[in-house]
């Protein structure tokens, strides 16, 4: 997997999506969260993550996230536009306004929704937790042996005041060095400078 920095307040501009690459969508009706295709199980992993926190443990617990089809259609337009350049690593935030976002690139290998969130949960065993980007501490060698550049991605999942998730994933590249872009967008968006994830 290739990281970000796992970007959240620091949003600005819209991304609109592209035609002609091989989106990885299915068909069928939506579960229960409003998930379907490919994405279904994304809520049940995120809220996973945020359930399992121990150091410390959030008081009062975290809230659940709930799937949100709008921002998922954000999600979705915006990996398609990054997949259309081909290059599953060639990962640039889109800015948009009033939401978090974390990505991730697979190439070579398609994942589940559960492992593209274990991945950037992963970066937990990274952190030490304090006010984002003031006294926290992330340990960058270890985010390096991740193929992260940080640990934003997880400080957005478990971010206290993100409520509703919405993801997308498209294919890049054809043949075996083709691989996939996962977009997950966050709101309330995290990752404010100075405030702690929970």
């Amino acid at each position: 997997m290739a990281g970000d920095a796992g970007m959240g307040a620091m949003t600005a501009a819209t991304a609109a999506g592209s035609a002609g690459i091989g989106v990885v969508t299915a068909g069928g009706a939506a579960n229960a969260t409003g998930e379907a295709g490919r994405m279904v199980g994304m809520t049940a992993a995120h809220n996973a993550v945020r359930v399992r926190i121990m150091n410390p443990a959030p008081s009062p617990p975290l809230p659940l996230l709930t799937w949100s089809a709008e921002i998922a259609k954000t999600a979705q337009a915006y990996a398609e536009k990054l997949a259309s350049s081909g290059n599953c690593l060639s990962l640039v935030h889109s800015m948009t306004p009033g939401l978090g976002e974390n990505l991730a690139g697979y190439q070579g290998e398609a994942v589940t929704p559960m492992q593209a969130v274990e991945g950037w949960a992963g970066e937990e065993k990274c952190y030490t937790f304090g006010r984002f980007m003031t006294d926290d501490k992330c340990d960058m060698t270890c985010t390096m042996q991740q193929f992260s550049n940080g640990c934003g991605h997880y400080t957005q999942v478990v971010w206290r005041n993100t409520t509703q998730i919405g993801c997308g994933v498209a294919t890049c590249g054809k043949g075996p060095s083709g691989g996939e872009i996962w977009v997950c967008n966050y709101k309330a968006p995290g990752n404010y400078v100075g405030q702690k994830a929970y």
